[in-house]
């Protein structure tokens, strides 16, 4: 697979990496993929749990409306609303796969404080032009958490992550800073609990604010915790 490196930020991109992968998010059992592990089942919560949790908690806002962008059959939302009654939880993606009465379609979802994006980012055939739709969703005083992997600058060859299905955009850190820097946004990287063991030492929670008072938030709650929150491996 040939892939375009840009050379002053470092994102490589695999544009003709758009295998279908909507089947999957379709079937309601996904068996052993690692999809299955990471999102929400009658049992317990996932990760977009603990990502819009550990927002919330940063912005000290029960009350929090929250959008869970590119879900598709997650069901963690229903566990963040047992944890936070008050919170309004959004689905936001291109179908509503899940028949929800809490869906909004990307073109027309509304801003939110704290907006969520699990192993999406990768899936930008357009970066810019999709970063710009995610962006938009975040509330002047709320957070945008995202998860992937990101390009550390080693053998590209040795990585498994940016040639799986759909994947298209493999992000380092300076494309980002350059993303959250033309948008107004800070961005900070975080190492979830799960990278010590299946996730592997590039697989980062990506935050983008754009208040102060946001990342000083973030120093408090990053103070007394280690590792930012993930699935229960």
């Amino acid at each position: 697979m040939t892939g375009c490196h840009c050379q002053t930020c470092g994102l490589v991109r695999f544009p003709e990496n758009v295998a279908v992968f909507f089947r999957d998010i379709r079937k309601d059992s996904m068996g052993g993929s690692l999809r299955a592990l990471r999102n929400a089942n009658d049992e317990r919560p996932g990760r977009e749990f603990y990502m819009a949790e550990m927002g919330i908690e940063v912005l000290d806002r029960p009350t929090a409306e929250v959008s869970f962008f590119g879900s598709g059959m997650n069901t963690d939302w229903r566990w963040l609303e047992k944890r936070f009654p008050q919170a309004k939880t959004k689905l936001t993606d291109m179908e509503n796969f899940q028949e929800a009465a809490n869906f909004e379609p990307i073109a027309d979802a509304t801003p939110s404080d704290v907006v969520i994006a699990c192993e999406v980012i990768e899936h930008f055939t357009e970066p810019v032009a999709h970063f710009a739709s995610l962006l938009r969703l975040v509330k002047d005083d709320g957070i945008l958490i995202c998860s992937s992997n990101i390009y550390d600058g080693t053998d590209i060859n040795l990585h498994q992550y940016p040639f799986e299905n759909g994947h298209v955009a493999y992000w380092t850190p300076l494309s980002l800073v350059k993303v959250a820097s033309d948008a107004g946004f800070f961005v900070d990287f975080r190492t979830p609990e799960m990278s010590l063991t299946r996730g592997g030492p590039r697989k980062k929670y990506i935050i983008f604010y754009r208040q102060v008072e946001t990342l000083y938030r973030m120093s408090l709650y990053f103070g007394t915790h280690m590792f930012a929150p993930s699935e229960k491996t």
